[in-house]
């Protein structure tokens, strides 16, 4: 029997361009749920959401970013200082550095855990909407809202998360710090890391939510082909990233600048997919580093995730490149596993979850170019490559498929609600 209804709640999804890879899971838990409804904590005025079947619900984020916004952020946070254990936090955070960033991240983390409190109470009081399960995308401070809401009003509501990279690693903050998060992880009913080294870090970091914390891994759909491997002369290589500090992708230009010195008989072809802050000044770097050189670079910008599976199907690549500094489990290296493309990534988060010897090469955490172009030009020889290729086809089916993974979080998720 199916549980009767769930809130996920999510950045922005359906709306603005982040979160795409959770459309996939989003039609799986339709399976296990009677309804399923998503609560963006933002969304763009101006903007229309992406196409969806599943109900929109934006009490919070009006509550949050609304006309009101000042009136109600004083009134949360004052709601928070009596509802919420916080003077541990507030010990931590005034013994350690970065103390006016800290103080902030607090002082955000009472408001929005009251704020949704609230939202939670409106739902049930006065729209006389039944919860099984609150579903957090992201390790949220909210979840302590949510965490109260059920000890006060809701004893049967389930609270559990997902961890990614940002929202889970606290010394991978400019602070350090993430708000009531000991609180959250010692009440919440489970959390759900995307990979084995997301879980390694809670059971390492917060012992007490050490029986509550399970691996659950994302996934893509099958794709129904594979990538062709080229036969021209170029080294034909792809990344797809925000074009953001952490994915250092000016190491990838100075990489492919070292092969081309190395190798003066080769030509290159990159192509990167994605946008971000940093994207004018790496394409400039790109043109002073490698124009007019035995190499072409292509920019496409931001491809949504059915584009990047077109590209994938009518261009020909050798290898896909990672060289961040930081990650959880990225899917853009679960995409590309998908089509048989042979991957080379940093030994960094769950990177090394997907990357093997078998299926690519796993370069150390903080590489030079020397290493990250040796480790391209390894499938330069395209009948050596030819068996990375199948493994990375087939380590896809067997960890990564949607059609495999989300149907067991569904029913976790399902299992979990059903408790007394």
């Amino acid at each position: 029997m199916k549980q009767e209804r769930i809130l996920v709640v999510t950045t922005s999804y359906p709306y603005g361009r982040n979160e795409a890879f959770i459309k996939a899971e989003l039609e799986y838990l339709s399976q296990c749920f009677a309804q399923v409804e998503l609560v963006p904590s933002f969304y763009p005025q101006d903007a229309a959401p992406r196409p969806t079947s599943l109900p929109v619900n934006l009490g919070y984020a009006n509550a949050r970013w609304g006309v009101r916004r000042s009136f109600i952020l004083v009134s949360s946070f004052l709601g928070g200082l009596w509802r919420y254990a916080w003077l541990d936090d507030a010990r931590r955070v005034m013994r350690g550095a970065h103390r006016w960033e800290n103080v902030k991240e607090l002082a955000r983390a009472l408001y929005r855990a009251c704020l949704f409190e609230r939202f939670l109470v409106e739902q049930i009081k006065h729209a006389n909407k039944k919860i099984d399960m609150v579903y957090f995308y992201w390790m949220f401070p909210e979840i302590a809202g949510a965490i109260r809401f059920r000890d006060v009003y809701q004893p049967s509501l389930k609270v559990v998360a997902r961890a990614h990279r940002g929202d889970l690693y606290e010394d991978k903050r400019s602070g350090g710090y993430a708000g009531l998060r000991h609180g959250v992880l010692a009440g919440i009913d489970a959390v759900f890391s995307i990979s084995d080294h997301g879980r390694a870090y809670v059971m390492r970091e917060h012992p007490v939510a050490a029986r509550k914390c399970f691996t659950a891994r994302l996934g893509v759909d099958d794709p129904g082909f594979e990538n062709t491997q080229p036969q021209e002369e170029a080294l034909s290589v792809v990344s797809c990233s925000f074009v953001v500090e952490e994915k250092r992708l000016h190491l990838v230009v100075e990489a492919i600048a070292h092969l081309l010195e190395e190798k003066p008989s080769l030509s290159v072809r990159w192509t990167h997919i994605g946008d971000g802050g940093l994207f004018e000044e790496l394409r400039a770097y790109a043109q002073s580093k490698l124009g007019g050189r035995r190499a072409e670079v292509v920019f496409t910008g931001y491809l949504a995730q059915e584009d990047v599976m077109k590209l994938y199907r009518e261009q020909k690549f050798d290898v896909f490149v990672n060289v961040s500094s930081s990650e959880g489990i990225p899917v853009s290296l679960m995409e590309a596993s998908s089509v048989g493309i042979p991957m080379v990534a940093t030994d960094v988060g769950g990177n090394g979850e997907i990357v093997n010897e078998s299926n690519g090469i796993l370069i150390p955490a903080d590489p030079d170019a020397a290493t990250i172009a040796g480790a391209l030009a390894h499938f330069r020889d395209r009948v050596s490559a030819a068996p990375y290729r199948t493994r990375a086809r087939s380590d896809w089916q067997a960890k990564y498929s949607a059609a495999h993974n989300y149907p067991q979080f569904g029913q976790s998720l399902v299992d979990i609600a059903s408790r007394p």
